[in-house]
């Protein structure tokens, strides 16, 4: 088991939180990391905001992904603790940096439910060295900011021209959403493992509302849950972010959020 240690202090789950939740992300007990096996998992919730916009609700979504896997009945395919969520006032990059190399070293996955795009930047930096399998729709900025073993899934195929010439010059790993949609993922090269960022505005709006950005020619959800479902790799780090729950009323883009972490524990 993990040690205990005095980052749990940036962990805050209240009274008021815990009688509303009698168990954790999909039936998971709460608990703290000294009870965290190695081979498990710790879900741990980063409810950051997105700076700005029209579609803020980022905040809300580790809590709402709670409710709706105990309101749907759904598990994890592997064993593990719900952490709470991680105080985000100071310096809490430091602290996810510090629970997530924590984690990883003592062999346990983190499953980090953001928040915004900047829980995921947190955790990369904290992982360098490790390829990353990114599924989200834009690429802009973070083409230069990323090593070379990165692979991106469901690029919205409307990515400025500067940015395909950095993917092409850096010869990174790609597709399309339309491209997946199609059928074409056959020649993506798995790394032995990676850690997997799934950004919820890489789903066609139509199709999950509930996503910051708002994405017309993204990747239909079935076809990311396959398409995570799918690839053999092993999971040093999940992280999902870019879910604004209030945005969807029918719960779709927090289904499939759900849905693809499952499939990605399942086979990862």
């Amino acid at each position: 088991a993990i040690g205990s240690c005095n980052q749990t202090r940036y962990l805050v789950m209240n009274n008021a939180q815990k009688r509303s939740m009698i168990t954790g992300y999909a039936g998971l007990p709460f608990g703290d990391f000294s009870q965290v096996l190695e081979g498990s998992v710790g879900v741990l919730g980063a409810p950051s905001e997105v700076d700005s916009g029209p579609r803020l609700g980022t905040s809300s979504a580790p809590d709402a992904l709670r409710k709706m896997t105990q309101q749907l009945g759904i598990s994890l395919p592997v064993n593990g603790w719900d952490l709470g969520n991680l105080d985000m006032s100071g310096n809490w990059s430091g602290a996810l940096g510090q629970f997530v190399n924590q984690m990883v070293d003592h062999s346990t996955i983190p499953v980090v439910l953001g928040g915004a795009s900047d829980v995921a930047l947190a955790v990369l930096q904290t992982l360098p060295d490790l390829p990353v399998v990114a599924a989200m729709p834009l690429a802009r900025g973070d083409v230069a900011a990323r090593p070379e073993n990165t692979i991106w899934v469901g690029l919205n195929g409307g990515q400025p021209v500067n940015v395909w010439d950095q993917i092409r010059q850096r010869k990174l790993v790609w597709r399309t959403a339309r491209q997946l949609d199609e059928g074409q993922a056959d020649i993506l090269c798995m790394p032995e493992s990676a850690v997997l960022w799934i950004d919820m505005s890489v789903i066609d709006l139509g199709h999950a509302a509930g996503a910051v950005g708002l994405n017309p020619a993204g990747l239909k959800p079935e076809t990311l849950v396959s398409i995570i479902g799918a690839m053999a790799c092993s999971w040093q780090a999940i992280v999902i972010t870019g879910l604004a729950p209030a945005r969807d009323t029918r719960g779709m883009s927090e289904l499939t959020a759900i849905e693809t972490l499952n499939a990605a524990l399942r086979n990862g």
